[in-house]
């Protein structure tokens, strides 16, 4: 098809249009803007910050899945907290082969993951349970009085020797429920 204006023309016209918008936008602009004073902070006002980490089952599943998640929990503890507050991703971490590392982290991991029979029953198969007890052997305690199951798992555990040499009272406590 052929156009009325030749190439010249056209071009002509978009770069007067473009000056023409330049010079009406630009004396709009070229006043100073004044700046604001700031908030002091005697009127009481609000961090906005969060106190807690926020939760999503989506995303604790995912990051329960990251193998070096030991060492986004020695940046922040709570991680582990939000991770372990579902039982999916509870599971999953239950399971990671660097576990040890992770309770070195969460000093109350045991706790955490013991809450579900199932988490703790998948715990007490994990090679790496033996250092997650040692650093909270009162998670163990109440999920074997709540499963007894769970006493037969831990004695077929490869690490089993180790639990009781550093915990002798762990030994005595499942020869009751076992």
């Amino acid at each position: 098809m052929h156009s009325r204006w030749p190439i010249s023309r056209s071009y002509l016209f978009s770069a007067l249009t473009v000056l023409w918008l330049h010079w009406a936008i630009l004396p709009a602009c070229a006043d100073d803007p004044q700046l604001r004073p700031g908030l002091s902070s005697s009127q009481g006002t609000k961090s906005i910050r969060p106190n807690r980490l926020r939760h999503d089952r989506k995303a604790a599943n995912a990051m329960a899945r990251y193998h070096w998640i030991d060492k986004a929990a020695l940046a922040d503890p709570q991680l582990i907290e939000s991770i372990t507050d579902f039982h999916s991703a509870a599971m999953i971490l239950a399971k990671h082969p660097r576990l040890g590392e992770i309770a070195e982290a969460d000093h109350y991991l045991c706790r955490r993951l013991t809450r579900w029979k199932s988490v703790a029953r998948t715990l007490a198969v994990n090679p790496q349970a033996d250092k997650v007890i040692a650093l909270d052997p009162e998670g163990i305690y109440r999920a074997v009085k709540n499963d007894r199951r769970l006493a037969k798992l831990l004695a077929r555990n490869p690490m089993f020797h180790r639990m009781i040499t550093e915990n002798p009272d762990l030994g005595k406590f499942l020869s009751t429920y076992m």
